[in-house]
């Protein structure tokens, strides 16, 4: 079983006020703004690649175990982490999938990339962000509100608008 670390009521309203507030914030966005499209490559791919390491640094906060005791967990903002791990679905095959893929294909230069197909090089994004919003709507619906800011709630599926769209 795995342990959390106590973290203050202070700080997890104050973290998730800012940073996570800023991560799905920006999956959110850039996943926007890739479908929107852009024929420049390099802000095609520096679209891809924050794509990829905010949906990341999402799941990880939903799914990895605490490595460190600063490592910040979805756990941490729930009264009962042991119903927040029954109301967690267990990780899609894309999910899995696109975690192998970030693996050998953006964070680490492997020669795997030569194996490639050039059907396999494309990321499903509309996909795995749909899903990354399933799992924010089921943190937001389970959470301690006491612990979070309330401005976490604009990212709800029923209520998030990208910041280029907010009046």
């Amino acid at each position: 079983m795995e342990i959390y670390e106590k973290i203050p009521k202070e700080q997890l309203i104050e973290f998730s006020r800012e940073h996570l507030y800023y991560e799905i914030d920006m999956l959110y966005g850039v996943a926007q703004t890739l479908w929107d499209g852009t024929s420049n490559f390099y802000i095609y791919n520096a679209l891809l690649e924050s794509f990829v390491i905010h949906a990341s640094i999402i799941l990880d906060f939903f799914y990895r175990p605490q490595d460190n005791p600063d490592d910040a967990k979805a756990a941490h903002y729930m009264k009962d982490i042991k119903k927040w791990k029954t109301v967690l679905p267990s990780k899609t095959s894309d999910l899995e999938n696109f975690i192998k893929k970030r693996n050998k294909e953006v964070v680490h230069l492997s020669y795997r990339r030569l194996e490639v197909k050039p059907e396999e090089k494309r990321w499903r994004s509309p996909r795995i962000t749909k899903q990354i919003k399933n799992l924010v709507d089921i943190f937001l619906n389970h959470v301690d509100p006491e612990l979070l800011h309330p401005k976490l709630y604009e990212l709800s599926s029923s209520q998030y608008k990208p910041r280029y769209n907010r009046k």
